[in-house]
């Protein structure tokens, strides 16, 4: 998005926080309407399994919970940002294959359309606080 008269010098510390301030809080908009709107799908039967224990699907939730705000401190653009899933093994670390799909599985999308209901008011508090 192009500003008219952006003038990057004329910024202090104290206008940057509080832009970061206010994408922050916009950012935890987006993050509450997708946990709040995650696809979660019960577990498919499994016919012909051999364990005598009953099936148990993965933790269900799991994904929904690493949903989260990060406001990265050290980067020169002080970015924001809304991720889900982590790195871990045992962790959710499937989330791009939900939010877009793989060759096996049509995609779920959580992240997208959350950001895309709350937009208007993200901009909204960007520009007025």
């Amino acid at each position: 998005m192009r500003v008219e008269g952006w003038a990057p010098e004329k910024i202090t510390t104290e206008i940057e926080k509080r832009a970061m301030d206010r994408l922050e809080t916009a950012a935890g908009y987006v993050a509450a309407l997708a946990r709040s709107t995650f696809p979660l799908k019960e577990p498919a039967p499994m016919p012909g399994r051999k364990s005598k224990e009953p099936w148990r699907s993965m933790s269900t939730g799991k994904l929904r919970d690493t949903i989260r705000v990060v406001r990265l401190k050290g980067d020169p653009k002080q970015n924001v940002r809304v991720y889900a899933g982590n790195r871990n093994k045992q962790g959710a670390f499937y989330a791009h294959m939900i939010e877009f799909g793989t060759v096996k599985m049509s995609a779920r999308p959580f992240l997208r359309p959350a950001f895309n209901a709350v937009k208007g008011r993200v901009k909204s508090i960007v520009e007025n606080g």
